[in-house]
């Protein structure tokens, strides 16, 4: 199954969620340092042509410095990425900009002393002049400037990964290249999940504990999408929206057993939602496979929308949940697009018209034999 680079960026950054902050980070600081140290070598040249003598520039050695320092900084800093976002992601943003700052600094120094003993071992001064005997802070004044430099660097990395959680792993890129300027056709499933009497829930818990719950809910939600590659498209109230390429949905049913373990996961968690909000939310769903258009809208606020019949009718779907009293309906064309399997039961429910369509759909019921 080919996969294009947002689908692939987000599979390995759901799957492999360290590797993919080591990843990303090694790469940004190998084009980081490299720029520094090519930088340096422009400067040095310049200023030693102002003098009547020679200059030797170590610009091999010191890239070669600056892609092992960026391989050994990219690494430590994606770890602790990795930790702050696994430990204190659901805590006060202010926090994690403390502890990066304060583990960011920690890092630079070790990685700053290791990396200058490479230069020694290497023998690669950012430049040889007889200058340099006249300006013996020379090296302290490098030291400085890196360290601004890499300061600078690691508040635009900030930003960049900020971005990235915004639009989802693999769509900042594209969207730099304008890929969603224009509109595209793609070919996707989307799975709605809202919760179940709702209103009584709210007037039940109130409106904070009540939010209170739809947020751990959510998190339950998003425990469970590296096992499926799923991406959230929306959270809309008390309904999450989910979204995934044709061949990915379709791959291994993804669309319809992530529905199943998300039920599970609220099942097992039993204790939990009863000693905090004394229930256990449940939830209805409907899901629908078709093309839709997906663009970048928004001028002060930007952002990837879907547009077309495929995303209403999946919606319209969850809307007669109840009137058929069904958790999980799927519309025909999905269900004749998915494998057979001997753990799900697929049955005939209605041909409906739904609410401001013309044409009849047949739905189906989903359920766990």
């Amino acid at each position: 199954m080919k996969l294009d680079y947002t689908t692939r960026a987000r599979r390995n950054a759901l799957q492999h969620p360290l590797l993919s902050h080591i990843g990303i980070q090694i790469t940004f600081w190998i084009f980081a340092f490299i720029f520094f140290f090519i930088l340096v070598n422009f400067i040095s040249k310049a200023v030693v042509s102002l003098f009547p003598t020679e200059a030797k520039v170590h610009i091999t050695e010191n890239i070669m410095i600056a892609f092992f320092g960026a391989i050994i900084f990219g690494t430590f800093l994606g770890m602790i990425d990795f930790f702050i976002d696994k430990r204190f992601g659901r805590r006060s943003f202010g926090l994690e900009v403390f502890l990066k700052v304060i583990l960011y600094s920690a890092t630079w120094f070790l990685v700053g002393t290791i990396v200058s003993r490479i230069g020694l071992a290497l023998e690669a001064n950012f430049v040889e002049s007889p200058l340099l005997q006249y300006t013996s802070n020379f090296y302290s004044n490098m030291g400085i400037s890196s360290s601004i430099y890499t300061i600078v660097m690691i508040m635009l990395i900030g930003f960049i990964k900020q971005m990235n959680n915004k639009f989802g792993p693999g769509v900042l890129l594209p969207m730099l290249f304008g890929k969603y300027r224009k509109p595209r056709v793609e070919e996707r499933i989307f799975l709605f999940m809202d919760l179940k009497s709702s209103t009584l829930y709210a007037e039940k818990l109130g409106h904070l504990k009540y939010s209170l719950m739809i947020q751990n809910v959510f998190a339950d939600v998003n425990k469970i999408l590296p096992s499926f590659n799923a991406e959230i498209y929306q959270y809309v109230g008390d309904e999450v929206v989910l979204t995934w390429p044709k061949n990915e949905g379709l791959y291994n049913m993804n669309c319809i057993k992530f529905f199943f373990a998300f039920q599970d996961r609220l099942i097992s968690k039993k204790n939990k939602y009863e000693n905090n909000f004394n229930c256990v939310p449940e939830f209805k769903a409907s899901a629908h496979l078709g093309k839709i258009t997906v663009a970048e809208v928004g001028d002060i606020k930007r952002e990837i929308a879907y547009h077309g019949d495929t995303i209403n009718t999946a919606s319209r779907i969850q809307d007669v949940c109840n009137l058929y009293n069904k958790t999980f309906l799927i519309s025909e064309k999905l269900k004749n697009s998915l494998p057979t399997s001997p753990h799900l039961k697929f049955e005939f429910v209605d041909e409906a018209i739904l609410k401001g369509k013309t044409r009849k759909v047949k739905i189906y019921s989903v359920t766990k034999r």
